[in-house]
């Protein structure tokens, strides 16, 4: 075998304790973060495949931080599915072949996990239907999670949840005006300005305990949700990467930013950014299904709010990125982190043109 075999993904891929005789690997395009390979074995009369991730340990410092709380998530939901027939189905780890949750390998930390047969993801939102079924699952997500002691994950993205800390880091950003774009950005950035008081709504709401922080997905986009080919309903939640104490209605906020949208996240025409009530109110029904026993008054309330402090949030995100040079999120073109964040400003207006009409009942 020669050195350059063994730097490679398939090599890695060998490390897990998968079952059967290697057949093939391929690459994944999933996501703008890690590297994602599909591998297939040949086990008895039948087929096995597994997901290889390499991590971006550029991203995600703390690796091993990273991995224990997806351990403990997993872990906590698989005990809990053996109580509960009917669950949704639950993503699962496989270790290296000596027993280890991640591989440390030449060419980066890499983890698996098995693949879930059967199913799909999708980008966009195309019913009613959909919307229900994947806001149910990520409010049954945390539903599950309601055992788990939040304090026991690790905050392996510090403030990764907080708003007041994304608008310190845009102030960072345009005061540091390393690219010299703030003079082309002054509009989106008296948006912030005209919001800003906003912004600590949330964290002041934990401080006085209206409501508690608690163990939370933290990436609720469609595409993180599985659904199943045969029946159409949500089958697996996925990416777990970001799973840390935070508080829910982030992930209800952020589920209604990326699934209600009216355009891609990088339109360039703003004027076509919005968003589908219809969308929205299977959104909120499908979370109050399965949400609505462990949310308390002040949250339900805040289930609106929510959805524009996130979007808010995420827009400043874009356009500090844009103004520290594109840094962060990955582009295909100049000025594509602009353009999301004008995106996400015009769905913030549009919500608070439609305040009483997304207001939750």
């Amino acid at each position: 075998m020669t050195s350059d075999s063994t730097a490679g993904p398939e090599h890695a891929a060998r490390q897990f304790a998968t079952e059967g005789e290697f057949v093939g690997l391929r690459a994944h395009v999933r996501g703008h973060i890690h590297d994602t390979y599909v591998s297939t074995w040949t086990c008895g009369d039948g087929q096995r495949r597994y997901i290889h991730q390499r991590m971006n340990d550029r991203v995600f410092t703390d690796i091993p931080g990273l991995m224990h709380n997806i351990e403990l998530v997993t872990h906590h939901l698989q005990v809990g599915a053996k109580d509960h027939s009917g669950d949704m189905t639950v993503l699962r780890l496989v270790p290296t072949r000596h027993g280890h949750p991640f591989l440390q390998h030449r060419s980066g930390p890499w983890r698996t996990y098995e693949y879930i047969d059967n199913t799909e993801s999708f980008d966009r939102c195309e019913s009613t239907d959909r919307a229900f079924e994947a806001a149910s699952a990520f409010g049954g997500f945390q539903a599950r999670l309601l055992g788990l002691n939040a304090m026991d994950l690790r905050e392996t993205l510090p403030k990764f949840f907080s708003s007041p800390h994304r608008l310190e880091q845009l102030g960072d950003a345009r005061e540091a005006d390393v690219m010299g774009r703030v003079s082309t950005c002054r509009s989106e950035l008296d948006f912030v300005s005209a919001h800003a008081t906003e912004v600590g709504v949330v964290e002041a709401c934990l401080a006085a305990n209206e409501f508690p922080a608690r163990v939370v997905h933290g990436d609720t986009k469609l595409n993180n949700v599985l659904f199943d080919q045969d029946t159409g309903h949500a089958r697996c939640v996925v990416d777990l990467d970001t799973c840390m104490p935070g508080y829910s209605l982030y992930d209800f906020g952020d589920l209604v930013r990326f699934t209600a949208a009216t355009c891609d996240e990088d339109e360039q025409d703003a004027d076509r950014a919005g968003v589908d009530l219809d969308l929205y109110d299977a959104l909120v029904a499908g979370y109050l299904e399965s949400a609505a026993e462990f949310l308390t008054p002040r949250e339900r309330e805040l289930m609106p709010f929510s959805a524009r402090l996130v979007t808010l949030t995420i827009g400043m995100r874009f356009l500090a990125d844009h103004l520290s040079g594109d840094v962060y999120f990955k582009i295909d073109r100049p000025g594509q982190n602009l353009d999301r964040a004008q995106v996400q400003f015009r769905m913030v207006e549009e919500m608070e043109r439609h305040q009483e009409r997304m207001a939750v009942r």
